[in-house]
This record gives C-alpha cells, sequence and structure tokens, in this order.
C-alpha cells in the first residue's frame, strides 16, 4: 500500500476514468498536488471495468450532445496527445422506435441534431429492413441512425490518463476507501480512509461512480446517484450476420447487441439497483429472448460467457457536475448514466476548470448542478440504452 500525503491540493475519490481524466487536466493546467484515492485497484471495479468505449451523438439535450463533441475531439487527437491508438470501430448506432412516445423522443432527438449540423438519419422501418434485413421491424414505428458514432479502448484510454496524470505529478493510491471526511465551515477539510489515515484537502471531488451517492452521504449530502446493474453476454463466432452494421439499441427493451471481433456482445440492464456483480440466469434469458425477439437469427447463437457491470444513474439520466452550496469545496463529478467514458474528456476538463480558474469555460455546467434534483428542474434524456 502507498504512503499517504498528509494533505493535498485536490483529493480525488475514484480512479475511473472520470477521476483518471480531472486528474489529467488538472496536471494539464498547472496543478501537479493530486491525489486520487481508488477503494480498490485502477481499472478493475466501477462503471469503467465493464464499459465497451461507444461515443455517440445521439442525446435529446444539447448539453449531452456537447460533452459528446469536445469529447471526440479529444479521442480523435487522442494518439497525437497521449502516444496510445484508442482503436476506432466507426459502427454507427442505431435506435429503434417501438411506441410512439419512443418515436416522438428520436424525432426530437434528430431536430435538434440537425440544429447543430450532426448528421443523423431517420428511418422507416421499411428502410431498416432494406439495409440490415435480418432485423425484424414489423412492430417498429421507426428508427435513428448515425454511421460516424463507433467505439474506442476504454481500458488503453484509462491507462493513458492514468500514465500522463502520474507524469504531471498525481498520485494514485489504490485499496484506500473513503470512510468519512472532516468538515468545517461549508468545507470538506479533510478525507479519512479506511486505514485511519487522514488527508487534509483544499478541494474534494466525488468521481466514485456507482458509489457517489454513498460517498456524498459521507459528507451528509444528499445525492441520487445509484448503481444499475447491466449484463453483458459474449457469444461464440457468428457469421449469420455481417461484419459490419450499426449498435443496435432497442429503445423499448433497453438491450441492445453489437459485434465484438468475430463474435457478438448482447447486453441490457436487469432493473436491479445493487453492487451485486453476480451475473444471474434470469437476465441471461431475458437478453437471450429480447436479442432473438428484434434479430431472429441469433436463435442460432451460442452464448459463452457473461458478465455484470453498472452504471451510476440519476433520476434524470444526466451527469451530476459541481458543488452544493452547504458544502462549497465538495466538487462532484458523477451520475453519468452510461455516458461516463463518452463524456470523460468533457468533464476532465470541466472539472479542472473550475477547481484552477474557479468557473467552467468549456461548456455551460448550470443544468448539471447537483441542486437540481431538489429543486425539480430535471432534464430528462430518454435517448438511453437501458430501461430502468
Amino acid at each position: 500500500m502507498s504512503i499517504l500525503p498528509a494533505k493535498s491540493q485536490v483529493v480525488i475519490i475514484g480512479s475511473g476514468i472520470i477521476g483518471a481524466a480531472i486528474a489529467y487536466y488538472l496536471t494539464q493546467k498547472g496543478l501537479r498536488d493530486v491525489a486520487v484515492l481508488e477503494a480498490g485497484e485502477i481499472g478493475a471495479q466501477g462503471a469503467t471495468s465493464a464499459c465497451l468505449g461507444g461515443l455517440r451523438t445521439q442525446f435529446s439535450t444539447a448539453i449531452n450532445i456537447r460533452f459528446s463533441l469536445i469529447s471526440r475531439e479529444v479521442f480523435r487527437s487522442f494518439k497525437d496527445e497521449f502516444g496510445v491508438d484508442l482503436n476506432f470501430k466507426p459502427y454507427g448506432y442505431l435506435f429503434l422506435a417501438k411506441t410512439e412516445e419512443q418515436w416522438a423522443a428520436v424525432e426530437n432527438t434528430s431536430n435538434l441534431m440537425e440544429t447543430l449540423d450532426l448528421p443523423v438519419e431517420l428511418l422507416t422501418p421499411r428502410a431498416m429492413a432494406r439495409r440490415w434485413p435480418f432485423i425484424r421491424v414489423d412492430d417498429l414505428v421507426g428508427g435513428s441512425y448515425t454511421k460516424d458514432d463507433g467505439f474506442y479502448g476504454p481500458i488503453e484510454a484509462l491507462q493513458a490518463f492514468v500514465k500522463k496524470a502520474r507524469q504531471g505529478g498525481a498520485l494514485f493510491l489504490e485499496r484506500n476507501p473513503v470512510v468519512g471526511f472532516s468538515i468545517s465551515d461549508q468545507k470538506a477539510m479533510g478525507v479519512k480512509t479506511q486505514s485511519g489515515h487522514e488527508i487534509k484537502a483544499d478541494i474534494v471531488v466525488n468521481a466514485a461512480g456507482p458509489w457517489a451517492g454513498e460517498v456524498a452521504a459521507l459528507a451528509g449530502l444528499a445525492l441520487p446517484v445509484a448503481p444499475l446493474k447491466r449484463h453483458l453476454f459474449f457469444t461464440a463466432p457468428f457469421d449469420a450476420i455481417p461484419d459490419a452494421f450499426p449498435v443496435i439499441i432497442d429503445m423499448d427493451s433497453g438491450c441492445y447487441l453489437k459485434r465484438e471481433g468475430r463474435g457478438l456482445i448482447l447486453g441490457g440492464p436487469t432493473g436491479e439497483r445493487s453492487f451485486s456483480q453476480n451475473v444471474d440466469f434470469n437476465a441471461e434469458e431475458r437478453t437471450a429472448f429480447e436479442s432473438i425477439r428484434r434479430v431472429p437469427v441469433l436463435e442460432q447463437a451460442r452464448m459463452v460467457r457473461g458478465w455484470a457491470g453498472h452504471y451510476e444513474v440519476t433520476p434524470d439520466h444526466h451527469a451530476v457536475i459541481g458543488a452544493f452550496p452547504e458544502l462549497t469545496n465538495f466538487i462532484c463529478a458523477t451520475g453519468f448514466s452510461g455516458h461516463g467514458f463518452q463524456h470523460s474528456p468533457a468533464t476532465g476538463k470541466i472539472v479542472a476548470e473550475l477547481i484552477v480558474d474557479g468557473r467552467a469555460e468549456t461548456e455551460d455546467i448550470h443544468p448539471l448542478r447537483p441542486t437540481r434534483f431538489r429543486e425539480n428542474d430535471l432534464i430528462h434524456e430518454p435517448m438511453t440504452a437501458f430501461r430502468s
């Protein structure tokens, strides 16, 4: 176990891709005194560990789209900046709408994207059947397709952020769970670890992912971030559908399908709000049923293994970035509701600006403030890859 410092200007709780990106961008702005506390091991648990690495522009709110665009620019130049190839796969994203309500969300998203000069295709069931004949479309109202979206390597990105942040002076301290805070005059003065050590801090960042609600509670704050368990299943090599096709997201069931090498990944949450990582038979059965219902030829596929991960969800499926007025130096950067990887560069830049410059310059984050929940000022995101 690493020796813990007595004090750090910034203590970040959580070394998933959000915490790592914040640490990196802080060092880029000249702040080297950064400590990142990780309860386990970097990349071994939390949302990032089971992340698929998708980046998409199909969102129903401008702030989510802008976060994707900011982050996409970073990922596109990642090799130049970090020396790491994230192996982008331009699969595209295809959202399927079964109900009129879902179709309205798709149409509204398309209209918003057009105002931002982003390419998106609205497709009838017949048009989808012509392009991807293996998809069952007779029960659909329509779909939306973005060809420029795709997938990057999430673990490679995480490791690159960590490496560069360390080179800039940040400390990453594994196996150091946080158990409490010292609080005085509306500030978190110190972070207490399970080993009994306390790190004095000027700024604390809660980037604890699915555990962020629990971490906030240790500071006396009510933060509605909770884990949503989701399952992923990997098939044996399967050639009955093309090698290249978009990620298929069924808005009605919350299940999705993507190519992964010679096999496929079939995914979807259980609706279970827990930290359990156990793969259960009911989830496998439901995922298989929903996948076959949407792509009937998958009846020939064979699942070979599965694993469980967690989304960190909020009531409106938007992130939480900012501080509560009652604890002004305790900054939340969490609740991404399945969008954490793809929005990590934007978040890293913005939180670094909050800390070093005193305000966010890259994007107006007022809509993402943590007090919006008690103010009943939510900004709902219906374009999600899950049903909670």
